[in-house]
Order: C-alpha cells, then structure tokens, then sequence
C-alpha cells in the first residue's frame, strides 16, 4: 500500500489492496489530525513519520480524569462573584459564578443539575484554566440530602 500527498494538497493518492484510490483531504487541526474522505465517510487520520510510529508504541495513553462533578474555569482570569453557596440545589443552565477575564465578565452556568458540594475557589482570586472553582456534591450526598429536607 502506497500514498502519495503532500500537506498543502487537498486530494491524495493511494493505494488500498493493489487499487488506486483518490481521497479528499481536509485541513490538519490543532490535534495533527487530518479528515479523509472517501466514498461519503469521514474517518480522522494522525499522519506519522515511521520512527514517530514506532516510538508511539511506548507511549502510554493518557489517564482519562472525571470532572463531570466539578466546574473548572474555561480561561484564566478573577472570580468576581458566586451566584450560589454549598447546599444550593442547582439546575442544568443556572448560573453559579462570574469570571472575569480580559475585562469581560463570563457567567458560568452549570452542566446539569445537582447540588453545591464545596465553593473551592476564593472571590477576588485569580484563576488558571481548568482550575477547579466548585464541586458538585455525588449523588449520594444529593440524595440524603434530599431526603433530610423532605423529613
């Protein structure tokens, strides 16, 4: 199997099982990966080196963390305000804080519904992108909580 193409092309040349094939090829992203079309499917591509391919064998995948419970800062900048405190029952959509970045203030709104766990970040702080502002409390907590306030 052989491929001819350059980055700056937009349709490459290859051969699949002893066939020459024409493929489109889109723009590379911010990732190294590249679009192929063929035939009406689209299928996501990592062009490689040989030597790249063969140390990519060593490379161990990375961790893949959970943050469905958190709300992390989508930029840097200053947390100007909390619309909530820990305890609050939130819906999906409602606002829980105010970030201010390159004189802009953005409100963040949560993910989905639940309950305030713990207000980590400090009013008036600076915060780095992806730095944790608040967490959810898990759904057990949500649900005893629940429960008390029923009884």
């Amino acid at each position: 199997d052989q491929l001819s193409f350059h980055p700056n092309d937009t349709i490459a040349e290859v051969m699949v099982n002893g066939v020459n094939r024409a493929v489109q090829v889109g723009v590379e992203d911010n990732t190294g990966l590249f679009a192929i079309k063929m035939y009406g499917a689209k299928v996501d591509i990592l062009v490689m080196s040989p030597a790249e391919y063969e140390l990519s064998k060593y490379m161990n995948e990375p961790a893949v963390v959970d943050t469905c419970n958190l709300l992390l800062s989508p930029m840097p900048g200053t947390l100007i305000s909390y619309a909530v405190k820990e305890g609050d029952h939130v819906v999906e959509g409602q606002e829980l804080c105010i970030v201010e970045a390159m004189k802009m203030q953005n409100i963040l709104r949560s993910a989905r519904s639940g309950v305030i766990g713990k207000c980590i970040g400090v009013v008036g702080s600076s915060v780095h992108a992806d730095e944790i502002i608040l967490e959810f409390s898990s759904e057990e907590q949500g649900e005893e909580e629940e429960n008390k306030l029923q009884q």
